[in-house]
């Protein structure tokens, strides 16, 4: 398969060495992959399996894989959870191995239940608590902002607590300001206890080693979750209960924390490496005119393939602890997962979340994991089952490995597949994703360039579903379907829901979770944060005034503003964009359109963010929502290659006001020096000018061409 423009982008910045190819870069991983078997004549073949795999875009491993092997001693898995227990050595310990885990490319989670509650008496030193929370700050500041994970993007970690600790509270309202810790995602460790005390309108207690502390109505405290994944996505949800009664490890003690992206649940110090299938890839027949089909056999060989690669990482890795060596590979859990899900349902004309692809989602995920089960027993006669199984009573006792399955987001791997992440639905058909420390890329799914280029003329299809296209139900149904089908870990799946989704529906959706069998769900309302994913945190008080205006109160315009003047090409004609600045950032925006489009419609928008500008909402919110809404005409000449700049005449806009920013500090500096200027004229100016004297040098002022400029032909200062 041809590596999209978009993929080199993604490829060069994090993951090949100097100089190297993709191929090169598949060569080097499958060399190293390949290293576990036993002869030279092994090796040799098996290598050419897994670098096809890998070049055909059929399956990738997770990024630390792809990004480490062959090419330093970083580690190839991604997923980590660390114990954590109420000691300060304890706590210290799992800090400096977060670390070296975060060092080594992967995530850390972590459960802050053990820890004592805010306020409790340290009897070894006679003062008290600090509490979870106050640990989790430690954490997030010295793994997210001080280490790189894999010395490329800032840490992520997962803080789990238990809905029933003490500091529950706190805990839940940690992230209620948005920017407080960024380098973490929280989940509340839901029980069915509670969940049942929040059906039946029930009390329930604050337990501490055994101590009740305190008693909340499970009502109030539901309500406080539910409002906070309402108003910015945090926290999520992990149902504890759920997890552990199909936790494939149950021998071993109980699973109290996953992931940072929460697919994982693991045991302490245990890890996981992740790779996924593109289903996409598994389609056989032409698919535009509806005669596709999957292509079970191709499915079933790139399974086989799939498990031996990466219980192979296991043997090969390289470990950022011992403790973490020592557990994997004595469980050598596997997580095998899937990408390009929505891509599969169109190419077979289904609706994504229509019962046909819940049916789908069933089906393909049930015969992965017998397919992976049967390859697993077959590794384990080959070359000996996970020694967990000799040290502990397993009814399944001769597998290679003691889990199999796992649905992660695969972010980074389906753009460089160049398909639908995950399980989820496309984001949109037509968008630009901000990336990869500020990289922009200007995205239209594979599946859409291939519909067009056999219907130029004709809109896409009722199956062609995007996010805003799936309801809250949907998303769930679908998550719920993979998880209890044929998935022995967990599925990363996020609710996209559309801005004016209120708390009932949030509410709803957690419980739907709940009844159906999901481990874990998260929630997040389309624009719901100042500051999205991969944006830079650039303060609390940035943005904010001395004089906050109050509601329905607009800033003042100064006489004269000043900014560029943008042209761009539209599917109707050219975008003219002028955005101005006062002495602080844009202020206003003047659009126009000519050649074709609705002048009136593009006038009326540049007044209407005028107006928002000066009122004080967010300028970075103002972009993204613009840049957010594509056309249908724009969808199409730009599929079929026309000289298109832009995804429409809003997403114009947008990118305007951005190309502005990108030089803000002169224009506000210009700004400025007008402002200045406009001032002494008015004081000064209303009769005469031969008072007046140059704001720069000093000079006298004199009137030219019908401007006001300096004397001083050194200086070049003039007010137009």
């Amino acid at each position: 398969m041809k590596i999209t423009d978009n993929a080199l982008k993604i490829l060069k910045k994090r993951y090949l060495a100097p100089g190297e190819t993709w191929e090169d870069l598949c060569d080097r991983v499958a060399h190293k992959v390949a290293g576990d078997e036993a002869s030279e004549k092994a090796r040799t073949a098996w290598k050419k399996h897994y670098k096809k795999l890998m070049l055909n875009l059929d399956f990738l491993p997770n990024s630390p894989t792809l990004r480490n092997f062959g090419r330093n001693q970083g580690c190839g898995s991604a997923c980590f959870v660390l114990p954590l227990e109420d000691s300060r050595k304890s706590i210290f310990k799992t800090l400096a191995d977060a670390v070296d885990v975060q060092a080594y490319g992967g995530g850390t989670g972590m459960s802050f239940s053990r820890l004592r509650p805010k306020g409790d008496r340290v009897n070894s030193t006679g003062g008290k608590a600090s509490g979870p929370v106050s640990f989790m700050k430690i954490f997030d500041i010295t793994i997210g902002d001080v280490i790189q994970q894999g010395g490329t993007r800032s840490g992520a970690n997962m803080g789990v607590l238990r809905i029933d600790h003490p500091d529950i509270e706190e805990f839940i309202n940690a992230k209620k300001q948005e920017g407080k810790l960024k380098n973490f995602n929280l989940s509340v460790g839901i029980t069915d206890a509670f969940m049942n005390a929040v059906e039946k309108n029930q009390h329930y207690d604050l337990v501490f080693n055994d101590e009740v502390y305190k008693t909340l109505a499970a009502r109030d405290v539901w309500d406080t979750i539910v409002a906070g994944a309402w108003r910015n996505g945090e926290p999520g949800i992990v149902f504890l209960d759920t997890i552990n009664r199909n936790h494939p490890l149950k021998p071993l003690g109980a699973i109290e924390a996953t992931n940072p992206c929460g697919e994982q649940p693991l045991l302490p110090y245990s890890s996981c490496n992740l790779g996924a299938i593109n289903l996409a890839q598994m389609i056989k027949g032409p698919w535009v005119t509806g005669q596709a089909e999957i292509d079970w056999e191709k499915l079933r060989k790139t399974i086989q393939l799939a498990v031996r690669f990466l219980d192979s990482v296991i043997s090969v890795n390289n470990y950022p602890i011992p403790e973490i060596e020592a557990m994997t590979r004595k469980t050598r859990q596997i997580g095998l997962g899937i990408m390009g899900f929505a891509d599969m349902c169109i190419k077979l004309h289904l609706r994504y979340g229509s019962i046909e692809s819940i049916k789908l989602a069933k089906d393909i995920m049930s015969f992965i994991y017998q397919t992976a089960d049967a390859t697993s027993i077959e590794l384990g006669q080959e070359k000996g089952a996970a020694p967990v199984y000799e040290e502990y009573d397993f009814a399944n006792s001769k597998r290679r490995n003691s889990t199999l399955t796992t649905v992660a987001p695969t972010g980074t791997l389906s753009l460089i597949a160049n398909c639908s992440s995950g399980c989820e639905p496309n984001f949109a058909f037509n968008y630009t994703k901000e990336c990869l420390e500020g990289e922009k890329l200007d995205m239209m799914p594979a599946v859409v360039q291939e519909w067009h280029a056999k219907n130029e003329d004709k809109t896409l299809p009722e199956y062609f579903v995007t996010m805003q296209d799936v309801s809250i139900e949907q998303h769930v149904m679908v998550q719920a379907s993979l998880q209890t089908s044929g998935v022995d870990s967990g599925v990363s799946k996020t609710i996209n829901a559309p801005y004016t989704t209120d708390k009932k529906e949030v509410s709803g959706a957690f419980f739907q979770a709940w009844k159906t069998g999901c481990k874990g769900i998260t929630f997040y309302r389309d624009g719901s944060r100042d500051r999205q994913a991969l944006y830079t945190d650039v303060g609390e008080t940035e943005g904010k005034t001395e004089d906050t205006l109050r509601r329905g109160e607009l800033k003042h315009r100064p006489r004269a503003t000043t900014g560029p003047s943008l042209k761009m090409k539209t599917a109707c004609g050219k975008l003219y964009v002028d955005p101005h600045f006062d002495g602080d950032s844009v202020v206003e925006v003047f659009i126009r359109t000519v050649g074709g489009g609705c002048a009136a419609n593009t006038k009326a928008l540049g007044v209407l963010i005028s107006y928002c500008l000066r009122a004080g909402i967010s300028l970075e919110k103002i972009i993204r929502s613009m840049k957010s809404i594509h056309c249908p005409a724009c969808t199409k000449a730009i599929s079929a290659g026309k000289d298109v700049e832009v995804n429409s005449c809003a997403a114009g806009m947008g990118k305007g006001l951005e190309i502005a920013m990108q030089n803000a500090d002169m224009w506000r500096e210009v700004a400025r020096r007008i402002e200045d200027a406009d001032i002494y004229f008015n004081g000064s100016m209303n009769s005469e000018t031969k008072n007046t004297s140059c704001p720069d040098c000093g000079a006298m002022i004199r009137r030219a061409e019908g401007c006001m400029v300096c004397a001083n032909a050194e200086c070049g200062w003039t007010r137009c």
